[in-house]
């Protein structure tokens, strides 16, 4: 690869790291089990990489992903996915179960991965899901309604 065609590369990557927006992360936070997770594939497109390479981290490092810090999705979750987001459904379906990942095990995630587009990306993760906290207690009735669509999402689910 010579030098002209080596900085055009690498000015694409810079730009597909602008192209993701906290706003585009906080769409792909659900809550599952009383917990707000990310999706296996969602990360797997916000880092520009290949949903297998997310499984091989965890087959790899499965030490480090104790249940509360990730899981597999049974047929209930998914289904409380689709009810938080309608275009999921029509998304392909694949073999394996979508896997959730906790805030914490994001954060282990996030050490794991070491390209500049991962790394990046779980930094605006990690303070998006760190205001998210900081936000709730400030604002009682916003964590009452998300309490009740909580509820009313788990009440659905039986």
């Amino acid at each position: 690869m010579n030098e002209q065609n080596f900085v055009k590369v690498m000015e694409n990557k810079e730009i597909q790291e602008d192209r993701v927006t906290d706003e585009m992360i906080m769409n792909r936070i659900y809550v599952l089990r009383g917990q707000k997770v990310m999706i296996d594939t969602d990360l797997a497109r916000l880092y520009l990489i290949g949903d297998h390479k997310i499984r091989t981290i965890l087959k790899k490092n499965s030490g480090r992903f104790p249940d509360d810090f990730m899981f597999s999705l049974n047929s209930e979750d998914e289904l409380s996915l689709i009810r938080q987001d309608s275009e999921l459904k029509h998304k392909s379906r694949r073999r394996a179960s979508p896997i959730a990942f906790t805030e914490q095990g994001l954060s282990m995630l996030s050490g794991l991965l070491k390209s500049k587009q991962a790394i990046a990306v779980n930094i605006r993760i990690i303070r998006i899901f760190s205001l998210i906290r900081q936000i709730l207690p400030d604002f009682p009735e916003l964590y009452r309604e998300m309490e009740q669509f909580k509820n009313s999402l788990l009440s659905s689910d039986h």
